[in-house]
């Protein structure tokens, strides 16, 4: 159940989102020397996803670090500084928003394994670089859809987590090394020395979905950031990943992201 003060926030994001948008909001590939440094924070509200690449830095005094997936989200008036680490540079969404200042969490937002809001990050970059009809009412629900997704991931980790960081990194390293394999409960449990009945239950109270469907949607993250980064066939991509044939690859792609792999990789290219 949301927080008087979420409920709030997405109110006011259903009210008037659109008009909060501030200019700074897109996808980014950023060189690897990218830095921020705001000692007084800033008056708005700042939302980073990292889609590839790492960052780095220090928000409110307190040490983060951002590997692909994660999301950060920093408040007014806050002090924080972030650059890229490694030469490879740093992918990622990012969103201002010119909201009150007591809007809004306490304090910053730190979540990993944000995935499922790429989709409509993705979309609302795609919907603020044009003019159709309804957009007022896209970016509204769009936002909606986003922040409700974070309060709902917040909610889910302030809670003590059935699969502990450890864990949930020696998962993510076993499907992630293994793109083309199809690790089933009983593969996944072993990997983290559990019976496969216990992980089961840990694992749906960790991440709200059975272990299948975490492990395709695991493998269609690998493969946008495939299409997003390469000009391969879509053939070869779904070969890379295991599957037998494009039609069953595009239909799981389909069904996390929202469209075909060929339709992803031309929405990338308006984006660049």
């Amino acid at each position: 159940m949301a927080t008087s003060r979420e409920q709030s926030w997405l109110d006011l994001m259903a009210a008037r989102g659109d008009q909060l948008v501030g200019d700074l909001f897109g996808y980014d590939r950023l060189p690897g020397d990218w830095a921020l440094d705001f000692p007084r924070g800033l008056p708005e509200h700042l939302v980073y996803l990292v889609v590839a690449g790492a960052a780095a830095g220090v928000v409110s005094e307190q040490a983060v670090d951002l590997s692909a997936g994660s999301l950060l989200w920093v408040p007014p008036r806050i002090r924080f500084r972030l650059h890229a680490t490694g030469d490879s540079g740093l992918t990622l969404y990012r969103i201002r928003l010119a909201t009150p200042p007591l809007m809004g969490p306490d304090g910053q937002v730190l979540l990993a394994g944000m995935w499922d809001l790429r989709a409509p990050f993705d979309a609302l970059v795609i919907e603020l670089s044009g003019a159709l009809a309804f957009r007022a009412e896209r970016l509204r629900a769009l936002l909606v859809v986003l922040f409700s997704g974070i309060f709902r991931a917040a909610a889910r980790r302030s809670r003590q987590p059935p699969l502990d960081a450890d864990q949930r990194v020696l998962l993510e390293r076993y499907v992630d090394e293994r793109p083309a394999g199809r690790p089933d409960a009983a593969e996944l449990a072993a990997a983290v020395g559990l019976s496969e009945d216990y992980f089961v239950r840990r694992f749906r109270q960790t991440f709200g979905l059975a272990p299948r469907s975490w492990v395709v949607r695991r493998r269609v993250q690998v493969a946008m950031l495939m299409l997003d980064e390469s000009s391969r066939p879509v053939g070869m991509v779904a070969r890379d990943l295991g599957y037998p044939d494009v039609f069953l690859f595009s239909r799981q792609f389909k069904a996390v992201t929202g469209m075909s792999p060929r339709a992803w990789r031309e929405r990338g290219s308006r984006l660049r």
